[in-house]
């Protein structure tokens, strides 16, 4: 009898995700202004969307998918500036290299917002019914 094989999918690891999201926004940053940067965007955001899909879990995707909003909401990739790039990528060597908390998630997300990305761009307005005249 013959035995089946199941063919081995190799596992994408967190080191892997986001080694090639550091990757991509230091291209971003050089291509600045120029056609080619659209193609590292979406491979950026792809990954980001592959990280939220594999690791939903993880502290990590929580800040990277902050930035994920702010760059794909309206295109608003295109407003940002090369010097906020090369933030975003000190921000997550940063924290990288270290286990998140909470409390690290959301230093991080706040300093994306100090750098000027608008990491809740589908905010919601709402009307205030009491002081309505």
């Amino acid at each position: 009898m013959t035995e089946l094989t199941i063919p081995t999918v190799k596992q994408i690891s967190w080191v892997e995700l986001a080694n090639q999201i550091l990757l991509d926004i230091k291209k971003i940053q050089s291509y600045y202004g120029e056609p080619i940067a659209a193609i590292y965007v979406d491979n950026l955001l792809r990954t980001m969307q592959t990280l939220r899909d594999r690791l939903p879990s993880e502290p990590y995707t929580e800040v990277f998918m902050a930035l994920h909003d702010a760059m794909a909401a309206s295109n608003r990739w295109l407003d940002y500036k090369p010097h906020q790039y090369q933030g975003v990528h000190d921000v997550m060597i940063t924290f990288i290299n270290s286990q998140l908390t909470n409390e690290d998630v959301e230093k991080a997300i706040l300093a994306l917002e100090e750098l000027g990305f608008d990491t809740l761009p589908f905010g919601v307005g709402f009307i205030d019914l009491e002081n309505d005249d």
